[in-house]
């Protein structure tokens, strides 16, 4: 029990660290006004109804936006 407290205390940290991924990774959205979702592609069938333009943004970007995955592409 005491090894996996200490391994749980030890671990924790280490999994809350942000890797840096996130601002590398580019994802997709649609800028329309009804849009909440990010794609992992530009050709995602679900960007085929966008009423705006589709973008490239980082994927850290996206989760501050407060952006859902795609039920599609993810």
């Amino acid at each position: 029990m005491k090894k996996l407290l200490l391994l749980t205390l030890f671990c924790l940290p280490l999994l809350s660290m942000s890797t840096g991924i996130e601002k590398t990774v580019s994802v997709y959205i649609c800028t329309g006004p009804k849009a909440t979702a990010y794609h992992a592609s530009k050709e995602c069938r679900g960007l085929n109804r966008c009423s705006g333009e589709v973008k490239e943004i980082s994927l850290a970007d996206v989760k501050e936006m407060g952006r859902r995955t795609c039920k599609i592409c993810y």
